[in-house]
Formats: C-alpha cells, structure tokens, sequence
C-alpha cells in the first residue's frame, strides 16, 4: 500500500528546516541543498512542494508568526494579560526565538535590494500586524475607545520597536540580554499605553 503524505505538515517540515538552514547561513548564502540536507529530503522533494527559493523563505518567515500567535492565544485563553508576557515571544529570549529573529533580521537586510522581497515583506507585515492588533486589544481593552489614529500610532510604535529589540538582540547578545529586552519591552509598553491614554481624553 503506498505511503500517504500529508502535503501541509510535509511543508511546514520543509519550512521549518529551512528558518534552520538560514539561521546558520543567512538568506543570500542558504541553498536548495542545504534546505534539503536539514530536512533530510532529496531537493527534487522541495521543489515539489515550493516552486522558488522565495517561496520557501516566505514559508520559513511565516513560522515565526505561527508561533507567536499560538503561544499568545494559549496565554490569553490561561487569562494572561500583561502586554509584556504577551509579547515576549517576539523578542529573542530563548534559543527558538532567537533563531526565529535571525531569519528576519536576515531578511531585512536583504529588503531594499530586492523587488519581490519587498512585496513579500508587505504581505508578511499585514499577517503580523493582525496579531499584534489583536493582542494590544485584548491586554488593554480601553484602546477599544482610542479614536483611531491613536491606536494606530500605538500599534505601529509597538511594532517597530519590537524589531528593534530583535535586531539588537540578535546583533548584539552581550549588550541585549533577554532581561535587558523585557525590561525595554515593559518600559516601551508603559510610555505607550499612558501617551495613548492621554491622547484619547
């Protein structure tokens, strides 16, 4: 009887191995090979599940969101709602989550030079500000009566310097310790929640 493959989990097995791949190599340097040799497949299997290079990038870049909202929905559903704990997946400050960082970092830096990255990242960041919208409105339920503009600054200032700290964190681990990220995480998190409040009466 033939082996039935699951196609989504064989992707998601693929991708993950990919984020590995670019995490030890960076994006411009990973190859066909290398992704295969990580996940120990052929790369004739790869290319049956993704058509280019940059589709299997997008897939590894959407793994680090896929963990971010699981882990933010499981908190929420235990009755989490400190905005820092929330957003601690985002920053590196764990092994995984460094890992995670460094493949965008890595994609960063490659944005402004490619067309077709760009469009990429543009998706991806309408895919993670969804996450982040919703997670600021269940932490902070008055921002449900912040006129729009303000929850719209709130949320980008969030999210920018949630990059920030991940950037820093993978760059410069001696300086950005994890306790130094949460500690700037928390106090980012209460300079914007009270300009907001303020801004809304």
């Amino acid at each position: 009887m033939p082996k039935i493959i699951d196609v989504e989990l064989t992707r998601l097995r693929i991708a993950k191995a990919a984020g590995k791949a670019i995490a030890a190599k960076g994006i411009s340097a990973v190859t066909m090979i290398d992704i295969a040799n990580t996940a120990g497949v052929t790369t004739g299997m790869i290319t049956h599940y993704f058509e280019k290079k940059t589709d299997i990038i997008a897939a590894a870049l959407r793994i680090p969101l896929l963990n971010m909202e699981r882990h933010i929905g499981d908190l929420l559903e235990q009755g989490v709602t400190d905005l820092a704990t929330l957003l601690d997946v985002a920053i590196p400050t764990s092994k995984s989550q460094v890992e995670d960082s460094v493949i965008w970092v890595n994609f960063w830096g490659l944005i402004a030079a490619d067309s077709g990255f760009y469009k990429l990242n543009v998706a991806l960041h309408c895919e993670g500000k969804r996450i982040y919208d919703r997670v600021i409105r269940a932490a902070w339920p008055e921002s449900e009566e912040w006129p729009t503009g303000v929850f719209g600054t709130a949320l980008r200032s969030i999210v920018t310097f949630v990059f920030g700290l991940s950037a820093g964190g993978v760059t410069n681990r001696s300086v950005w310790s994890s306790s130094v990220l949460r500690s700037q995480l928390e106090i980012h998190l209460r300079m914007v929640r009270h300009w907001a409040q303020q801004q809304a009466q």
